[in-house]
């Protein structure tokens, strides 16, 4: 029987295969809320949930490791494109899936696509071919802009409608990649600073309307009240917040009520995790936090592990992005070498900004723990990201592998000229030879 034989970057898959283990488990732990009239049914379906995610996202990333990565090369125009439209899509009301004052979605059929998923990876793949394409050609501003930073500042504005954090981590891993891919530095300085100015008039514009009409509903400006009234009660940490209650609905009310619950009770499970935590199955945050399973997963897996736990997940993901920055150095290639560093970049600052939201130094975010969080199409994606980046690893491993094997070769054939002269007159007289047809030529 053939062995099935894994290349590629060794510690990278078994991080994978850690995390798929901790995501089980801890899912299967802090899903039990669900159910509220049958834990061990609550249990149950969410474990199969997620064993299903699972399975689906290491299907994925079997399929994206296969792949040779120089057909991502050719493809990531056409996939970026691709996401671009699906992120138009949120805007047809036919296709939006409205949740939390928020469409992330679009709904195909019976189904729902998490469309901010695939633009992370989408945008990421744009880059990389941009950068590897069009490398030579940035010397002015213009050309950057025209040929990158356009793309991005497009994405931005389509998703900053409806999840402000998302278009703030778009824009990090972007400049990111620009930073690492030793674009010029005085483009990075008029990129940042134009972005702040963006952010100053896109607010500067929404207090303008909603002053001119409180009652406004504008779509473009649906989270921007949202991403204040988070930031004023992050900063107020408890005391006496400046939001003014009485303009809020019931139903915003609410959430701010729920959003401010799950913040404490997140910090407090944390608190009681203490070092050692109190065992996998016996925490008690999942009663009080609605997201344990997914947004505060974090918070539930340091309450039933401790510091010990917290500080496992936190060193796998500092492992992965080291591996991958050593990954980079030894691309053969600039698209390989944006394309292993951008999506890097994605997986592990939505894990620290997860975290730090569960640590209660960020406002929360919504943002979900890469390859740990309950989830369908946000798993599926982010193995397939996983899954790409071991592609690249694969391909590096059997090019450094036939290198070896090449310079063994040659070294063996040296060795037994050295043995036998007649062998070593030969190659001198072939080399002779050689170097008067370089000279011809």
């Amino acid at each position: 029987m053939a062995k099935v034989r894994l290349r590629g970057d060794r510690v990278i898959w078994f991080i994978v295969a850690i995390f798929a283990m901790i995501s089980v488990l801890a899912v299967f732990s802090a899903g039990s809320f669900l159910d509220k009239t049958s834990d061990m049914m609550g249990k149950t379906k969410v474990y199969m949930e997620q064993f299903g995610s699972v399975a689906m996202g290491f299907a994925a990333l079997f399929v994206c490791y296969a792949i040779p990565y120089n057909f991502y090369r050719k493809v990531s125009p056409v996939f970026f494109g691709i996401t671009v439209l699906m992120l138009i899509m949120l805007y047809i009301p036919g296709f939006q899936d409205l949740r939390n004052g928020a469409v992330r979605g679009i709904k195909i059929g019976s189904h729902t696509l998490q469309v901010f998923e695939f633009v992370k990876v989408g945008l990421v793949m744009y880059l990389s071919w941009a950068l590897d394409r069009f490398g030579g050609s940035l010397g002015t501003f213009k050309d950057f802009f025209l040929k990158l930073l356009v793309w991005v500042l497009l994405v931005c504005l389509l998703v900053v409608g409806n999840s402000f954090s998302t278009t703030l981590l778009l824009g990090v891993i972007s400049m990111l990649m620009f930073f690492f891919m030793e674009v010029k530095w005085s483009h990075l300085g008029i990129t940042v600073c134009g972005a702040v100015a963006c952010v100053a008039l896109l607010f500067g514009i929404y207090h303008l309307v909603i002053k001119i009409d409180p009652d406004n509903d504008f779509t473009v400006f649906n989270r921007l009240g949202t991403v204040e009234k988070r930031i004023e009660r992050f900063a107020s940490k408890g005391e006496d917040t400046t939001v003014d209650l009485t303009k809020m609905s019931k139903e915003e009310y609410a959430k701010m009520l729920d959003e401010e619950r799950q913040s404490e009770n997140a910090k407090i499970a944390i608190h009681e995790g203490r070092i050692f935590g109190k065992g996998m199955g016996n925490g008690t945050a999942r009663y009080s936090l609605s997201m344990a399973f997914s947004d505060f997963i974090f918070a539930s897996i340091v309450e039933e592990t401790g510091f010990i736990g917290g500080a496992l997940i936190i060193l796998l993901y500092l492992v992965f992005l080291f591996r991958c920055i050593s990954l980079s150095f030894r691309c053969p290639d600039t698209y390989s070498q944006a394309l292993v560093l951008g999506l890097a970049f994605l997986l592990v600052t939505q894990a620290f900004l997860h975290i730090l939201v569960n640590v209660r130094l960020l406002p929360i975010t919504g943002h979900t723990l890469p390859l740990i969080s309950h989830g369908g199409t946000a798993y599926l994606v982010l193995s397939g990201a996983f899954g790409i980046i071991l592609s690249v690893s694969r391909a590096v491993a059997k090019m450094e592998q036939e290198k070896k094997e090449a310079e063994a070769a040659q070294q063996a054939a040296i060795e037994a000229a050295e043995k036998d002269p007649r062998l070593m007159e030969q190659e001198e007289i072939q080399l002779s030879i050689d170097d008067d047809e370089t000279d011809n030529n």
